[in-house]
């Protein structure tokens, strides 16, 4: 969460009103424009035209005197180097060091870095940009520091990006680097293939990702154009380094299907690269960093920004974003590579479980929106599948996230809710709140609950002979429950009830269940757990039991007085509408 004091020296005018939250709930710009091409009279700088044949008399007679000299043209620099690549003695680190002196010498000269980089070509800069931060722990080269882990390499590394930053962005500011320069420099660095660039993470998340907004946007562009998963992920950790304003612009200006695309590439594609700093610095050839930015678009989704002296609490995203990035991230869980690959990640669980807790309700009542209204009564095979994955991922794999917690009271809360309303409330009271009719809403609860006891279920039995993950799962679920109520919970809905129920063991003496109690109050929820399995209690029929409570003591029975509903064909059973719509969801757990 952003927060800004505003003190008397406030940028606000004495007499000016302070905005209104809803004056304030869109603050990003969406109509921002992204980089400036070049003016028309400036070359590409990446022109094959200029690029220098390694065979040509040009680079022949150039020899390797300019390849170092500060005070050298561009070209003749340019030739001096592709001489020495072509006819020397092929040592790269030497090479980079030269490179990298040259673009440190003309950092801040536009002019003369476009014509150095257009006669060398993109293929060429973009391997010396590798070579100058991947080479020189190399020993035996001229230009090596003697070998990892000392502190003289991670300051050489430091320098030579912040270098070849300094140059990006001086070429970008100019208006030397366009749109299709930074694509073929893209191309040709390989970033990509993380199997084969090892060390190519790096210039993602400590070059380009750090650059400045212009060099961000261009450089976001041509990896996402480049249209396979890891590009696609390096796209995305380098948005999530750019400016609220600017993610929410670039975001905000995709379709639904071109943000369900990119959020799906983006996760699937996410890739470990060697952490050189900790290479260099101690020989560790096995810390890693993450290429991949959507956890962290995910916590800007879920951030705000608060402004004391105006009183108000401003979105970073606007709430339409917000929406959009969780339906899109529903929908890339539900490709098993995808939720595979963030089972074990608790912090995207935890961004998850936050903003699938701002947006539960209205996900599940936009879905029986599309299907009709106040008639809607089918969450559909999509939704559900969405549904289902959502929460697999935050509540019934371990490790769980913080926000666990708070999401499994807010579903049993509402379900709470829903089935009062459905057996108290008649049929115009209840369409006036809800939206939509008795019959069909009851329908639609039997989907939510069905898929809730399903990934339950799906979790408990894949944990059951593992006692710590399935006290993980518990855990949120025990939460539910007010022991200084007991068993009868009246602040409990059906799922605390039943977790409840389960703790009043058959046969157990009151000193058994009031330990299990006390352990699990304490936070010892293994513990418990063991006891509980001693006793009989098989976890893995907690859906099952779910299942019945809701059918048998939930919802009203048709002799009771809102038992039934007049529907359009006749006359229709509350609990009989909420069966049919259980039946739809495949796996979900009965009794029968």
């Amino acid at each position: 969460m952003a927060i800004s004091l505003e003190t008397g020296a406030s940028p606000l005018l004495v007499n000016q009103t302070p905005p209104t939250p809803t004056e304030q709930a869109s603050p990003v710009l969406h109509n921002a424009t992204g980089p400036q091409p070049p003016a028309p009279d400036v070359p590409a700088t990446f022109d094959e035209a200029a690029r220098l044949d390694e065979d040509s008399d040009t680079v022949f007679n150039a020899g390797n005197y300019a390849m170092s000299d500060t005070s050298a043209s561009p070209e003749d620099a340019a030739a001096s180097l592709v001489h020495e690549q072509r006819w020397g003695h092929g040592d790269q680190a030497a090479q980079a060091q030269y490179f990298n002196e040259q673009v440190e010498a003309h950092k801040d000269d536009a002019p003369w870095l476009s014509a150095y980089f257009a006669a060398l070509g993109e293929d060429r800069v973009a391997d010396l940009m590798r070579l100058s931060i991947t080479e020189t722990a190399n020993p035996y080269s001229t230009g090596g520091l003697g070998g990892s882990g000392n502190e003289g390499a991670v300051t050489h590394y430091e320098s030579t990006v912040d270098t070849l930053r300094t140059a990006l962005d001086t070429l970008a500011k100019d208006g030397y680097l366009s749109q299709a320069d930074m694509n073929a420099l893209y191309g040709g660095l390989d970033l990509d293939t993380s199997d084969r660039n090892v060390f190519g993470p790096t210039l993602v998340s400590d070059l380009f990702a750090n650059s400045s907004p212009e060099v961000q946007e261009l450089f976001f562009n041509a990896a996402l154009a480049e249209g396979n998963d890891n590009s696609a992920a390096i796209a995305s950790h380098v948005l999530a380094n750019m400016s609220i304003d600017a993610q929410a612009r670039i975001l905000g200006g995709m379709s639904q299907a071109e943000l369900d695309s990119f959020v799906e590439m983006s996760m699937k594609g996410q890739f470990e690269g060697i952490d050189l700093r900790k290479y260099f610095g101690e020989g560790d050839t096995h810390s890693t960093v993450t290429i991949g930015g959507i956890t962290q678009i995910l916590a800007n989704a879920n951030d705000v920004t608060v402004y004391y002296h105006a009183q108000i609490v401003v979105p970073d995203y606007p709430p339409e974003l917000q929406t959009a990035l969780f339906d899109a991230t529903a929908r890339a869980l539900t490709n098993e590579d995808v939720f595979n690959k963030f089972a074990d990640d608790a912090q995207f669980k935890d961004e998850l479980g936050v903003l699938a807790l701002k947006q539960h309700d209205d996900f599940l009542d936009r879905a029986l929106d599309a299907d009709g209204g106040a008639n809607g009564e089918d969450l559909g095979s999509t939704t559900r599948g969405e549904y289902s994955k959502v929460l697999e991922m935050t509540l019934f794999t371990p490790p769980l996230s913080g926000s666990a917690e708070s999401l499994m009271r807010h579903i049993d809360a509402r379900y709470q809710d829903i089935g009062n309303d459905l057996a108290t409330m008649d049929d115009a009271a209840f369409e006036d709140k809800y939206g939509r009719n008795r019959g069909a809403m009851a329908a639609a609860y039997g989907q939510m609950t069905g898929v809730f006891f399903e990934a339950l279920d799906a979790g408990l039995t894949r944990v059951k002979d593992d006692a710590e993950k399935a006290a993980e799962i518990m855990d949120p679920l025990f939460k539910l429950v007010d022991f200084g109520v007991g068993k009868g919970l009246e602040k409990a809905g059906p799922i605390g009830t039943v977790v409840s129920q389960v703790l009043d063991l058959t046969g157990a003496s009151d000193a058994v269940k009031d330990g299990i109690k006390e352990k699990i109050k304490d936070g010892h929820i293994e513990d418990a757990l063991q006891d509980m399995m001693d006793h009989g209690v098989d976890l893995s029929q907690l859906g099952e039991e779910l299942y019945e409570h809701m059918s048998d003591s939930v919802l009203p029975n048709r002799t009771d007085p809102n038992g039934t509903y007049q529907g359009p064909n006749g006359d229709v059973s509350i609990k009989d509408a909420w069966q049919n719509g259980y039946d739809f969801v495949e796996g979900a757990p009965t009794t029968s």
